[in-house]
């Protein structure tokens, strides 16, 4: 009970911070003090550190010897195209992988997901992530998986600086369902074009926002 007491106390203050990054109230080269943290969460400094390890590994933070925790300074346009390239290939030969391994409580997973986002909730983004999991977990290929999930968390800050609009919402939706549609047919060229289509749409939606909030093209 301790532990999981613990362990919710961590998770807690890893999400605090982390939407406090997101959210832009922390900004890149921001020093995160662990007392301060502790006043402002009211969360004591034992998770508050769990909480700060995890988002080091996620690349929101950086832990710098003798500075301390520091708010990581986001990818670069040239990083996020080539991750986006990555994630493309990547996840695409994961899902052909999993095409023979889904169980039937798999896919009714993926279907009860699906309904869940197609009622446009505000957690659409972790629904999306959740399917994303799903068919991942099923290739059995653990290792690459965790590459595949730590090449989303290294664009996690520019994936929260737009809104997921109701138009946006739907086309993924659509997307998901052709996704799944695709893998019910077990047909790995059409898992895996309906996979690139649905990570590179993300990507367009992130090169329109930036080129509007800067008022230059993303390239």
């Amino acid at each position: 009970m301790v532990d999981n007491k613990s362990f919710m106390k961590s998770l807690q203050a890893y999400e605090k911070i982390r939407d406090m990054i997101l959210t832009g109230a922390k900004l890149p080269g921001t020093r995160l003090v662990i007392s301060e943290l502790e006043a402002e969460l009211g969360i004591g400094r034992g998770p508050i550190r769990e909480a700060l390890m995890r988002l080091d590994r996620s690349g929101l933070v950086q832990n710098i010897p003798y500075k301390g925790a520091i708010v990581a300074t986001p990818p670069t346009q040239k990083e996020i195209l080539h991750i986006y390239d990555l994630r493309a290939d990547l996840e695409a030969k994961l899902a052909v992988e999993a095409i023979d391994n889904l169980t039937d409580a798999d896919i009714l997973k993926l279907e009860a997901l699906i309904a869940r986002m197609e009622e446009l909730p505000r957690n659409h983004y972790q629904l999306d992530r959740e399917f994303h999991r799903v068919i991942c977990a099923a290739s059995k290929l653990p290792h690459l998986c965790n590459i595949a999930q730590a090449l989303v968390q290294s664009v996690e800050s520019v994936l929260n600086v737009y809104r997921r609009e109701k138009d946006h919402c739907i086309k993924f939706n659509q997307q998901h369902r052709a996704i799944l549609d695709a893998l019910k047919r077990k047909n790995p060229e059409e898992v895996k074009a309906a996979f690139e289509i649905n990570i590179k749409s993300g990507l367009e939606i992130i090169k329109d926002t930036f080129s509007k909030l800067l008022n230059v093209p993303f390239e």
